[in-house]
């Protein structure tokens, strides 16, 4: 079985699903990240660790990774150049149209794997409405990586490059995309986060973000031997989390165990 949904044909999607796969579909954001990391970081970051827990996972039990969800929540960047946000009504729309298609497909397993803050509250509300759908016999499950992870992310020596993670563009972040995408990092250009709000003509924004450098913490003490670690890490718990959740659910397409 393949890993990826778009690499497969249909016929290929029709036999995953009918073998009672779990679908996991990462949720990441277009926006600013600094001056020193590209727009996608969030979305980098939990495609990555989305298709590596899966290919773990997938010795165990059936999945499939859906195309990430490469907009968010992101109003509260919009001071900053580059940032596509979708309204939450808008987004949470969209996600259970898609969860809607595959179910429509036969999937009855969907997790959603969130990479940006923004996205965690809207998801929630897309799990709960789905599963207040009488007409849908649907397990839906979301979590953010940093979450299903903490634990390990700590032992990982997360603190050693940030006092707080997953934070936004600072040594967390940074430390990812040094160990994921390290040509698109230009630390010549990271600086300290600064107390200045940004121009008041943003600051009416409702929700906007309002630290001019547009960054939560200092990202010097950030590496990329640090962030192959802390991906490591997270990859390790998440392909776990993905055990334990289909394990624990049962699909409508399987028999129930025989009483003794």
């Amino acid at each position: 079985m393949k890993l990826l949904l778009e690499e497969m044909t249909r016929d290929e999607a029709r036999e995953a699903f009918d073998a009672g796969a779990m679908v996991v579909l990462p949720t990441g954001a277009i926006e600013q990240h600094g001056p020193h990391l590209p727009l996608a970081v969030d979305t980098y970051a939990v495609t990555h660790i989305a298709r590596a827990a899966a290919e773990r996972a997938a010795t165990e039990i059936p999945i499939v990774v859906a195309p990430a969800m490469h907009f968010g929540v992101s109003h509260h960047h919009m001071a900053f150049a580059g940032t596509m946000s979708l309204t939450g009504q808008i987004y949470i729309d969209a996600l259970k149209e898609l969860a809607r298609c595959l179910y429509r497909h036969g999937v009855r397993r969907i997790v959603l794997l969130n990479g940006h803050g923004g996205n965690q509250n809207p998801n929630g509300v897309v799990v709960q409405a789905l599963v207040n759908e009488e007409n849908l016999d649907l397990t839906i499950g979301q979590a953010s990586y940093w979450t299903i992870a903490a634990k390990a992310l700590v032992e990982a020596g997360a603190h050693d490059v940030a006092a707080h993670f997953p934070g936004h563009a600072g040594g967390f972040e940074t430390s990812l995309m040094l160990a994921l995408r390290p040509d698109l990092v230009q630390l010549d250009r990271r600086r300290p986060p600064t107390d200045d709000l940004v121009s008041s003509v943003h600051a009416t924004e409702p929700g906007i973000y309002a630290r001019a450098g547009g960054t939560t913490d200092d990202a010097s003490r950030a590496s990329a031997e640090a962030g192959t670690r802390l991906l490591t890490a997270t990859v390790d718990a998440v392909a776990a989390y993905l055990v334990q959740f289909y394990r624990g659910t049962r699909s409508d397409r399987e028999s129930p165990t025989p009483a003794a």
